[in-house]
Order: C-alpha cells, then structure tokens, then sequence
C-alpha cells in the first residue's frame, strides 16, 4: 500500500528532467572510448519501491520520451527495465513487490520480481532473520541475483537510486571506523558491480563475447572514413620509401649490440623461435551507476509528489537496533550534530577528500608513465616490470630532516602505493584490491629512495610475496654500481601454492553417459554436454568445457607428478612445443602455477568402447595445459576447452612505457640480467626438487 505523504522541506523542489539529463551524462561516461557504441541497449534498474528507487524509476521514464537516442555509458538506451528483488525477509513482501511492478507498468517500465531463495543461499533450514551479519548478507545476494539476470541479457548497465543522504551517511559510518582520504570519498558515481566475483559477463568479462557478435555492441573497427586515410597514408609511406636512394644502407641503431636481446622478447628471431599464441584478456562485465547522489531524499520526495507516483516505506529502514545505517540515520535525524559532523560539513570532507583522490592518481599515472612493462604473458601469468626512480627535489629545503622532504616523502608513498595496485592486478589472483596500508613493505622495496632508513638505498633486494604475486628481483645492473642510482627490474608470477592450503580446484558437474548402442554393441556413442558455464579459476583465468568423456574433468594446476606422464604421452613435435614453451615461458616453479585438465580416472582413448569402470579418485590422467594450447592427441574427439586470461587494464598497459620507448642502456641491461636471472632460478632449486626435474 503506498504511504501517505510525508512533510517536506520547503525549500525541496521536484528534480526537472534537464537535471537529471545533466547528472546522466556526468555519471555514465563511457567506459571504452576507443569504440563506436551505435547498437541500442537496454539498461537495468534496481528497484526496491522506496521513495528513491521509484523516483529513479519516473525520470528515467522521461528519458527516452525526450531523446530516443540518449546514450547510457557506450551505447543508446533502448529501454529501460526494472528488477525488483523480494528478499522475502518481511510478511506480505511479495504482494508489496507485486504492487510496485504494477506502478511501473504505469509508467511503462517493464519490470520483474527477483525472489530469493534463502535455502539455496544459506542453507536448508536457516532462518535468516538470525543471521548477525544479515545486512551484508542479503546485500551481497542481492547484488549476486542482479549481476546474474544482467549478464543472461548482455546488459552491461545497472542503475542505482542511491541519493545525498544515502552518501552523508556512507561518509559518516566510515568517518566513524577510522577510514582516511580514500575511504572518505564515499560512494562512487560508477563502478563494477560488487559482490559478484566468478560471474562470467558480470564481473570484468563479457568483452570477447560482444566481439564475436555479428553486431557487437562495441564496435572497434575502423570506420569507412578512417580506412580512406589509413590507405592514402600507406601509399604515401610506400612512394617515400620508393624514393630513397639507399634504403638499404640506412644505419643500425642497434648495430654492435650483440648482448641485446637475450630474453625472449628482446631481438628474437621469429622463425626459429617457439611463441605461444596470445591468451585473449576478458574485459567488460556489469557497472552500477547512481546518478542522485547530487540530490537530497527531499527533493526525490517532492518530484514523487508532483507527479503522483507512488511508493512504499519499509518499518525495517527505522529500526535503529537493526543496523549501523539506521542508527546512523535515527542519530543525525533526532539529534542535533556538532557543526563539524552535520550534512553540509560531511559532504565537504567528501569533495576534499575526492579532489585529493584525483589529484593522486594523476600523479600516479604520471609515475605509470615512467614504469617500463618488458613482459606481459597472460597465457602463464607473468610480468617483467622496471620501475622508476623517485628521487627528491634538489633544493636546500627538501633536507632529510626538514618537515618538507618528510611531506614530500609520505605524499610520495601514497603515490607510489597506488602504483604497485595496478601492476599487481595484472598477475595477482585475488580479487581484491591490496590496501595501501598492507603495502608499506613493499612500497619501502621497490622505491628505496622512499624507504625510512639510509640502509634500505644500498640494500640488496631480495625475492618477497604480496597478494599472491611472488616478487623476483632481476640484477639489471653491475655489482660495484649502487643499486640506489639504478632502476630496479622485477619478474612478477604467481605464487607457488603453499602445501597446508587446497589447491584451486573445478571439478566439472558432467560426464557422459551412452547415447545409444548401435547393432555392432562394441561400438558405443557418448553423448557431447553442452558448453559448461564459465568457471574463474584462481583468480586468474576464465575457463570453460564441453566434453563426452564418461569420467569427471578436472581443472587444477599442473602437478610434478603429473610431468613426466604428460609428456611422454605426447607426440614428438608436441613434446618440443611443450619442452620450449616451458624452458622460455616459465621458470622454476612457475610452470607449477598453470592450469591443466585432467580426467579423474585413467582414460584409454585408443579403446573407448569398453564400458565404464567405477571411479577411482585417486588414479587422474593429464590431458592438457590449455594456456599454453598443449593436449595430447585426438583430445579435440573427446574435450573441447576455451580460456582467457581475467581482465587487464587497459589503461595501465596502453599508459606503462614498452621496449619501444625505454632507453637503449635499460633494456640492453634488462636483456642480459632476465638471462642469468632465469639460470639462477635453475640453479637454486633444492637437490631433491632437481633430482626429480631430471628424472622427467
């Protein structure tokens, strides 16, 4: 039942449509730039039927009845459809979702109830009214059941009603727990979508899907227009060549360099060397946007008054016992705050504390700039990153005792920090970001200059892990020079797995049955499953299966035990491919980090029409390493596999220097240190871990 209206300030005024256009356009900027979005889209809103929701609801209905053509992030809206989620926490919930889809068919929005099944989610039996952490709970099933429904439809836009109040007492709570300067920005106008990690086509995937669409929505080929001028730009570069009197004697700049190139990426000749094809990076994924976060619950008030459309309180959201939000909401509402901590005070805070925010990642990007990327390989996880040096202004007043340098100093740590976040999300596979405050160590090894004593500039740098990134140093400079006046050069991969946890482990929930028997009995059909859901494996790849195989698959990283088995069970040119590609792609222990399919019983695919035998657990047979596109023969019959790499940042690989713009003496240095790097990876393996390499 809508509620009676309540009293307004009198100051409050309905949002026009012109605002709300205006917030629009400042929330939801494209996330691709680079492609043309002229494909229509729908765009998802979340509802809840509450003041706020259902004025979000009204002016977007506006939207497209002022601009059919209106563009939401990338793409033109082609309509606009409500999710309304009925966590059924509340007697008669579901007829209160009912009634709130009927006043958005009024508005024409089309709208669904998303009920939550609370057996499925916590368990058979649970009543979750008692759960202590409720509120983040149905929060994190809430998000969940959206983030699913929107990657089914290829819906890449989620709106939120989140509005001014909502952001005062963000900053309030956090302002409260003890968060500094980033923590106090609040809520941000766009995001990912949260809690939904392992979701395919919601959290960072999705891209490589659109592309293969006849009519993908983010279109990245070049334009007729485009094309014109980059041919009359070739012929122009090929009649300047065909002009020069001696192309052929043109100088060498690296003429004389024969150390240069000693690494894989460094001077390789093409022909006779193995390359692995590049591992496709998954991008995209859902984004939340919250577009009335400029306006006050007062005003959302008044444009549902004014334009008569209902809405329906929840007696929950009063409670202050059940929440901190509430108790949050009940303490600036009843009671007079101290100036400092009241609405207008807070939300300054909030503008500083973004204004810093921004101001820092500029410098960061900045210091990005200045970072050399040697070696990204996502099809095994790896990275060859050289940072640079930050070195204080030479001024008397930036003294190592003077309050100046000190500032300089913190500033500069921060700055930094932020830096090793992006790098470390390239390899790392946890899904979260580190926190600046875990990476002070880290912050102290990789920029000496910025360390708390003078020890830490002569010091030698030693391997170290952080956020499952194991951190090698690479010796890219002679002995008897300081490290201190050199850049230091660092081959990141993922951590070996640590023996007291499990290892990360999908166990597919198919295997074949027979199909049917034909009139010879010997010969058996297995019936083919359908393409498996997309599994994120460690944080790091996505992977999916179809298979006819009458056993479980496996997909787990790849075992020493395993080793010698797989290899010998391959064909010579295969068992070169695989020798090389480990030799030059994966040192040590890093080859221990990629993953590989098995099958739970032992397979004789020469013989497959014997029938099944009972599992067995314990016997598994390797049947391929699908980063590094190696399987033994005739799988293609029995399994098909498709992987790509998580989502990598755009803009920190198009922003990060490269080879081709770092200086000949680094990379020269580079080249020759990866080489004796990647030997003493060899060299420093145990005896017993050395006896069995050899024993492959």
């Amino acid at each position: 039942m809508a509620t009676i209206s309540p009293v307004v300030h009198s100051s409050a005024r309905a949002i026009r449509l012109a605002e709300f256009l205006d917030a629009l356009r400042a929330t939801c900027k494209p996330r691709f730039p680079h492609a043309r979005g002229s494909q229509h889209r729908p765009v998802v809103l979340a509802i809840s039927g509450g003041v706020d929701s259902m004025a979000l609801a009204y002016l977007c209905s506006k939207v497209r009845r002022f601009d059919p053509d209106f563009k939401i992030s990338d793409n033109p809206v082609q309509k606009f459809q409500a999710l309304v989620v009925d966590h059924g926490l509340r007697e008669g919930s579901n007829q209160e979702a009912e009634a709130v889809c009927k006043a958005l068919w009024q508005m024409e929005i089309l709208s669904e109830v998303l009920p939550i099944n609370w057996n499925k989610e916590i368990g058979l039996g649970t009543d979750p009214n008692l759960l202590p952490n409720l509120e983040s709970v149905a929060r994190r099933v809430r998000y969940r059941k959206l983030g699913t429904v929107c990657a089914n439809r290829k819906v890449a836009s989620l709106m939120l009603a989140h509005h001014q109040d909502d952001q005062y007492e963000t900053v309030l709570m956090r302002l409260l727990n003890g968060h500094g300067s980033r923590g106090l920005r609040g809520m941000r106008r766009a995001s990912g979508i949260p809690e939904c990690e392992g979701v395919h086509g919601a959290y960072n995937s999705g891209w490589i899907d659109d592309q293969s669409r006849q009519i993908p929505y983010y279109n990245t080929k070049p334009t007729q227009r485009q094309r014109k001028y980059l041919r009359y730009d070739l012929r122009h570069s090929i009649n300047m060549l065909l002009q020069e009197d001696e192309p052929a004697q043109a100088e060498d700049p690296w003429a004389g360099e024969e150390n240069y190139g000693a690494y894989s990426y460094l001077n390789r000749d093409v022909s006779k060397s193995f390359v692995v094809g590049l591992l496709p990076i998954e991008d995209g994924g859902v984004n939340i946007y919250r577009p009335l976060l400029e306006f006050s619950k007062d005003r959302l008030v008044a444009t549902c008054l004014e334009n008569n459309v209902p809405w329906w309180e929840d007696h929950t959201n009063k409670d202050p016992t059940l929440t901190m939000r509430n108790a949050v909401r009940h303490l600036w509402k009843n009671f007079e705050l101290p100036q400092a901590l009241q609405k207008p005070a807070i939300l300054e805070l909030r503008e500083r504390s973004e204004c810093r925010a921004q101001a820092l990642e500029a410098e960061a990007n900045r210091l990005l700039q200045q970072t050399i990327l040697h070696d990204f390989q996502p099809q095994v996880g790896t990275l060859v990153v050289q940072f640079p040096e930050l070195k204080p202004p030479k001024s008397t007043k930036y003294r190592p005792t003077s309050e100046r340098y000190q500032g300089w100093v913190s500033r500069k740590r921060e700055v930094a920090g932020l830096l090793i976040q992006r790098i470390l999300a390239l390899v790392s596979p946890e899904t979260q970001t580190a926190p600046l405050a875990n990476l002070q160590n880290v912050i102290s090894r990789l920029f000496p200059s910025l360390g708390n004593s003078a020890a830490e500039l002569v010091a030698t740098p030693k391997a170290f892990p952080i956020a499952g990134v194991h951190f090698m140093p690479i010796e890219s400079t002679p002995q008897s020079v300081a490290m201190s006046t050199h850049p230091r050069t660092w081959y990141l991969a993922r951590l070996p797995y640590p023996k007291n946890r499990p290892l990360p482990t999908w166990r597919t929930p198919y295997w074949s049955l027979t199909e049917q028997i034909a009139k010879h009995r010997k010969r058996v059909h297995w019936k083919w499953s359908t393409w498996l859901r997309w599994h994120f494996w460690d944080g790091r790849y996505w992977v999916r299966l179809a298979h006819r195989l009458p056993y479980r698959v496996v997909v787990m990283p790849f075992l020493i035990e395993h080793a010698k088995s797989f290899r010998e069970s391959l064909l010579p040119r295969e068992r070169k491919r695989l020798n090389e590609a480990l030799k030059k792609y994966t040192p040590g222990k890093v080859r221990y980090t990629l993953p590989a399919i098995y099958c739970e019983e032992y397979l004789d695919l020469d013989n497959n029409w014997r029938p099944i035998k009972a599992l067995d657990t314990s016997k598994m047979r390797m049947l391929a390493l699908p980063s590094l596109d190696i399987q033994v023969p005739e799988l293609d019959k029995w399994l098909l596999y498709e992987m790509r790499y998580k989502r990598a940042d755009r803009n920190t690989l198009q922003m990060a220097g490269t080879l081709a713009r770092s200086p000949v003496r680094a990379t020269r240095r580079v080249g020759r240190a990866v080489r004796s790097m990647k030997g003493r990876i060899r060299l420093t393996r145990t005896a017993g871990f050395r006896s069995r390499s050899s024993n492959r």
